[in-house]
């Protein structure tokens, strides 16, 4: 059985095109994977100059946490995310795991509007709704 899984991106660097970049290598990691419309934010909890563009994903995947973590990092370094532009406030991608089936991982996270406008308009797609945007 896939385990079903809610993924939070966001760059403030080049945004649409690392957005676009990281779509495209997540969906070639998954199984199955569904993007919500991308959004532009203001920057929580970081000082840097300028917007985030923010997407959330819902994915399902035979591999376990750890794995799909590990799986994120990778990409995030492939896109050039370092220690020192973590550190000025430059994130070309931040790939997180939100939640794992029912297990939720960041509780903070889903709770921000968004998150939440994302995740809606994933189920809907779910449920036939709304056509799947990538």
């Amino acid at each position: 059985m896939a385990n079903r899984i809610i993924l939070s991106l966001g760059s403030n660097t080049d945004q649409e095109r690392n957005i676009a970049d990281a779509g495209h290598l997540l969906d070639n990691s998954f199984v199955s994977i569904s993007f919500s419309v991308p959004v532009y934010t203001v920057p929580i909890n970081i000082s840097c100059s300028g917007h985030f563009l923010n997407q959330v994903a819902i994915a399902f995947t035979e591999e376990g946490p750890d794995e799909v973590n590990y799986r994120l990092k990778q990409i995030e370094r492939q896109l050039r995310r370092t220690p020192e532009g973590n550190a000025t406030g430059v994130i070309p991608i931040d790939i997180d795991l939100l939640q794992w089936n029912d297990l939720i991982l960041k509780p903070e996270d889903l709770q921000r509007d968004y998150v939440k406008a994302g995740i809606r308009f994933l189920q809907e797609i779910e449920s036939g709704g709304h056509q799947k945007i990538n």
